[in-house]
């Protein structure tokens, strides 16, 4: 017997767009009721032939207690390509990862260190749970079908500042479960929009 599952998804992957200034990026906003983060930033040593992943979490319900998750950022052992300086890793080289939410209010975070780059055969992965987002995508107070045709185009842009263009990764986004899956080819700034 074979059983199938069907989820919803949205796979994003297509063609690349054309790269997107900051004044015409829609960044996916937390909603009204969504909980703080636990904590605006977290790190991790990323270390070469090594797995290794961090996760930033809302507050829980007790305080002092993380709740659910809202990211999840994994390295393969194989995915450190170059530091910052164009010099490759060799094997057990580390380098320290931080993860910062730049604004609270949003789906937007920042990469640290900027220029890391890893491998284009085994990249870094990133996991972003939006469940907690405003689901009034297009503002006008009301959730109907234009926000879900919406929901269905999130994706995770990235840009490397002071650069002010995005360019759109191609996630793949699972909308029954409110979670975009993407490689990540570099570190920079990344968001959740459309």
């Amino acid at each position: 017997m074979v059983l199938a599952i069907a989820l919803a998804c949205s796979d994003t992957s297509g063609p690349v767009t054309t790269p997107v200034p900051t004044s015409q990026l829609h960044i996916v906003a937390q909603g009204a009721t969504a909980p703080p983060l636990y904590t605006d930033s977290v790190s991790f040593y990323a270390v070469s032939g090594q797995d290794r992943e961090v996760r930033m979490y809302y507050q829980g319900a007790t305080p002092g207690v993380p709740g659910e998750e809202i990211l999840r950022f994994k390295v393969p052992g194989d995915g450190l390509l170059r530091r910052p300086d164009g010099t490759a890793f060799q094997p057990g080289d580390s380098i320290r990862i931080v993860v910062k939410a730049i604004d609270p209010t949003k789906f937007l975070f920042d990469f640290q260190p900027s220029g890391l780059e890893f491998s284009p055969d085994h990249p870094a992965e990133l996991t972003l749970q939006y469940h907690n987002d405003e689901h009034d995508y297009n503002g006008d107070g009301r959730v109907d079908t234009t926000d879900t045709r919406i929901q269905g185009q999130l994706d995770v842009w990235q840009r490397r500042p002071p650069d002010t263009l995005w360019h759109r990764l191609g996630a793949s986004n699972y909308e029954s479960y409110e979670e975009l899956d993407v490689k990540i080819p570099h570190f920079t700034d990344h968001a959740i929009a459309w």
